[in-house]
């Protein structure tokens, strides 16, 4: 995140990019303030979920952000603030409970299973179309941490559907 940050800031909070299928625009992130360890505490105390050690540290740096904007028409990547997190996954996933979505990129959803939190499993981190159920969710096999550097290092890429795709269709 400081990378990405610090492209921003040496080029007016505008980075060009790339996409898989090669459009070129410029974009614009937008970070929020950061959560502090009280906002945290309340947090996992409310909604009973438990945030992984790598994404308290996201929130700790950018309660939020919106990711990769294309400063024409604007994007569909945002990363959810606590608050939002609360608004968004109000009786959500009852069945499932401890999964809940982080964010919204281009009509999928970003879900951390805090059951696997819990024990101590590294690869919480589910994926799922908006509209979907939760058991539809499929498994990233990954952290938020690695999603993020990923995820930035594809400037907004949904990277985790590049398997779908082969040289065969």
């Amino acid at each position: 995140m400081y990378s990405l940050r610090k492209r921003l800031n040496e080029n007016s909070n505008v980075i060009n990019v790339q996409t898989e299928e090669g459009h070129v625009f410029n974009a614009t992130c937008t970070f929020h303030p950061p959560a502090s360890d009280l906002d945290i505490s309340n947090f996992e105390k409310q909604t009973g979920f438990l945030l992984p050690d790598d994404y308290i540290e996201f929130l700790k740096i950018s309660n939020g952000c919106r990711l990769f904007d294309d400063i024409n028409y604007g994007g569909e990547i945002e990363l959810y603030s606590l608050d939002q997190i609360i608004e968004y996954n109000h009786n959500l996933y009852d069945e499932f409970e401890g999964c809940y979505d982080i964010a919204y990129i281009y009509q999928d959803n970003l879900v951390i299973n805090s059951k696997l939190v819990s024990q101590n499993k590294k690869n919480y981190l589910f994926w799922k179309g908006h509209i979907e159920q939760f058991e539809d969710a499929k498994p990233l096999e990954m952290s938020f941490e690695l999603w993020f550097d990923r995820f930035v290092t594809c400037q907004g890429a949904k990277f985790w559907w590049w398997p779908i795709y082969t040289a065969e269709l």
